[in-house]
């Protein structure tokens, strides 16, 4: 069972599906984060950046930009979609990443934190994220709660239909971690369908927790803001961090 090989082909559209517009994330990222907190903001280094989708639309807002992921196949997608856009894809690990050049904004997008699965991991992306930030700057990042991932795991299975093929998502839930299965029926000849199944992983930590330890390495909680509705609530689903480092 592997890990966002085939899936990969679907993935942009899911995530946009499954999350709010494009437009309305990065207006919430430029006016509500950057602008608010950093005005002057100039070089931002997303990790975890997935296929380009955040990414291609700040650099059109003039900004410099360099993105990391572990995922060989998600940067050669990345890669393909930005075409004529200068590119600066770094292939590492967001638990141990290093850069002379240290930058204005380390943005980590899409609960995508989630998938290190163990809060160790948590500390080491919190580290590396301040020694490769200028002093004064910010750290801005989201995940998904465990109020979330406990609902998605009682929801019934998510189909995704394209044209004749079709994607189901289903949550399980092990020990501590939550499991997505993820099942790819793809239509051969003679009307057989060829199923891959693949499985994705994601964990979470209390707000309280999360929060104790940014000020811990360093940083000064500017704001925790709920996307959906501004206020963090213990039902909030989605959280965004917004961080400086001091």
């Amino acid at each position: 069972m592997k890990t966002y090989d085939k899936f990969l082909d679907y993935y942009d559209e899911i995530v946009r599906w499954m999350n709010s517009s494009l437009e309305d994330e990065i207006e919430f990222l430029e006016f509500d984060a950057i602008k608010n907190y950093a005005p002057e903001t100039k070089n931002i280094l997303e990790t975890a950046c997935g296929t380009w989708v955040v990414a291609k639309e700040l650099i059109k807002l003039w900004y410099n930009y360099t993105w990391l992921d572990i995922n060989p196949k998600m940067l050669e997608k990345a890669e393909k979609n930005l075409k004529n856009l200068e590119k600066k894809l770094v292939l590492w690990d967001m638990t141990n990443f290093n850069f002379k050049n240290k930058f204005d904004l380390v943005l980590c997008n899409y609960n995508s934190i989630c998938h290190l699965l163990s809060w160790e991991s948590w500390q080491n992306f919190f580290k590396n994220s301040f020694e490769n930030l200028k002093k004064w700057w910010l750290l801005v990042f989201d995940i998904n709660t465990i109020f979330e991932f406990e609902n998605i795991t009682r929801d019934f299975a998510q189909f995704y239909n394209f044209w004749e093929n079709t994607v189901c998502l289903e949550m399980f839930k092990k020990w501590n971690i939550y499991q997505w299965l993820i099942k790819i029926f793809e239509k051969q000849e003679n009307w057989n369908y060829n199923l891959t199944e693949e499985k994705v992983e994601e964990i979470s930590f209390p707000i309280s927790k999360i929060k104790k330890e940014l000020l811990s390495q360093g940083f000064e909680m500017l704001e925790i803001i709920d996307y959906h509705f501004w206020k963090v609530t213990t039902e909030s689903e989605r959280v965004y961090f917004i961080c400086k480092k001091i």
